[in-house]
């Protein structure tokens, strides 16, 4: 199982390549399977045979798997490989040779395998070092608190270096049967919602009437309201571990998250007026209007927050919006732990308030309703006719999933209620930041955090 070191930065040069052998006389299924993912042709004598990705290896991938419930150690040149599984393994009664391997596919710098519907293998490739925070978080959240709504971490593979150094190498959770993610499934809701809604114009269609329109969806928004709240009650469980026990949050805090806010907003203005002219013409206007107001945006950053008296920091998902979360039947449950890729490891375990989370499933609401808008619109005119109709489902949707948080926290002794003053500003922060993602690379998708920041400065104004 190599780790590879290419040329460049040591945290972003070391990859996981775990290789299989297949000759051609005797490994027929294995030598097909590999052949999508040779790295060379090998000889052995008169033997001739492919080395290729192992995670394209059924046995290998079993194998992997079957170490890991041995909670096995394997010595080599430079440390050991550690093989652990969490206390959830134990409960899994299903014979591993038994199970058919899934062929491998990417996702993001990783790699997945299902083995059945029963194990979901996930294979770290560009690997950093350090205590893994989809790993910890999935321990934490598995075995000390038991929250439902995750899937369960069953053990990994890691890496312990002589020198000290940790690094995890693949994940082993259970398979969640589901409907898809909450993107593809809102996405197409409000698709279907807006498709009716358009060819119902002429008739007598009251498009503010959204809580009798969305009463089902609704009533989903606000089980992932309460099954967002209920996460960041487990992770605000005191059980004296200095890694997860909730902390006081300082005026000081407040101030570092002010900073933040106000870098984000220094880089991406500036951003934005170097590439003004390459977006498209029809949100230049619009992009020029945030410009125009760099210093109410900056006075707007600098005044929220002044308020927070008491709250808690806590661990966090990270990285949270629709696509993190699974369908299941009518209910969610709550998947990928490792925070947001560009930042480090030591930043993504960094206690914050959880409300950081809470901005990023707003937002993603938004961005729900614009490409709904932009997959059934056809023309500048038909746009029009539906945009009320999709700011509507945005609002009574925030509104069902808010009520739920606000009600579940406020509810507890763990944790203070939800402050509107921070949510603001990290909602403005996650818009900046989204509006040079899409500088960066998706011009046409700017209009979307643009619309989100106008909004943001001006919420008495309807976009």
């Amino acid at each position: 199982m190599p780790i590879t070191q290419l040329d460049g930065p040591e945290e972003e040069s070391s990859y996981f390549v775990p290789l299989a052998l297949a000759w051609e006389d005797h490994d027929e299924d294995r030598l097909h399977r590999l052949s999508g993912a040779a790295v060379a042709r090998i000889r052995q004598q008169a033997n001739v045979g492919l080395m290729g990705d192992a995670f394209f290896d059924e046995s290998f991938c079993r194998a992997l798997v079957q170490a890991i419930g041995s909670n096995l150690d394997l010595a080599t040149a430079n440390g050991k490989l550690h093989f652990k599984a969490t206390a959830a393994y134990a409960a899994l009664s299903v014979d591993v040779e038994s199970l058919a391997v899934s062929r491998p596919s990417a996702m993001s710098s990783n790699t997945v395998v299902t083995l059945d519907e029963t194990l979901f293998l996930k294979g770290y490739r560009r690997l950093r070092e350090g205590m893994n925070p989809e790993l910890e978080l999935g321990r934490f959240l598995t075995d000390v608190v038991s929250y439902r709504n995750c899937v369960p971490v069953l053990g990994a593979l890691e890496y312990f270096g002589n020198d000290g150094s940790v690094m995890t190498l693949a994940l082993v959770q259970s398979h969640v049967s589901n409907q898809g993610d909450g993107w593809a499934f809102t996405v197409s809701y409000l698709e279907r919602h807006l498709d009716d809604f358009r060819l119902a114009i002429g008739a007598a269609v009251d498009a503010t009437e959204s809580d009798e329109a969305h009463g089902g969806f609704l009533t989903l928004a606000a089980t992932l309201g309460l099954r967002t709240a209920e996460l960041h009650l487990a992770l605000a469980t005191r059980t004296g571990n200095p890694a997860f026990d909730p902390e006081p949050l300082l005026a000081s805090d407040v101030v570092a998250f002010r900073q933040r806010a106000a870098l984000e907003a220094d880089s991406t203005l500036e951003l934005l007026g170097q590439r003004l002219e390459q977006l498209p013409e029809t949100v230049q206007g619009d992009a020029r209007a945030i410009l125009d107001q760099r210093d109410l945006l900056l006075q707007r950053i600098n005044g929220n927050g002044t308020d927070v008296d008491g709250g808690i920091k806590t661990r966090y998902h990270g990285d949270y919006h629709l696509g993190q979360v699974l369908v299941t039947d009518n209910d969610f449950v709550i998947i990928d732990f490792e925070g947001e890729p560009a930042r480090s490891f030591e930043e993504r375990r960094t206690k914050s308030s959880p409300l950081r989370d809470v901005s990023g499933m707003l937002r993603s609401f938004n961005y729900a309703r614009w490409s709904a808008l932009r997959n059934i619109s056809q023309g500048t005119e038909e746009l029009e006719r539906v945009l009320i109709a999709a700011r509507d489902w945005e609002l009574a949707t925030r509104k069902a999933f808010m009520d739920a948080y606000m009600g579940t926290m406020g509810s507890s002794a763990t944790a203070t209620p939800v402050n509107a003053d921070l949510l603001a500003l990290f909602e403005l922060e996650k818009a900046l930041y989204e509006l040079r993602y899409e500088i960066n690379n998706r011009h046409d998708w700017a209009q979307v955090p643009i619309q989100g920041i106008l909004a943001l400065l001006d919420p008495d104004t309807a976009r």
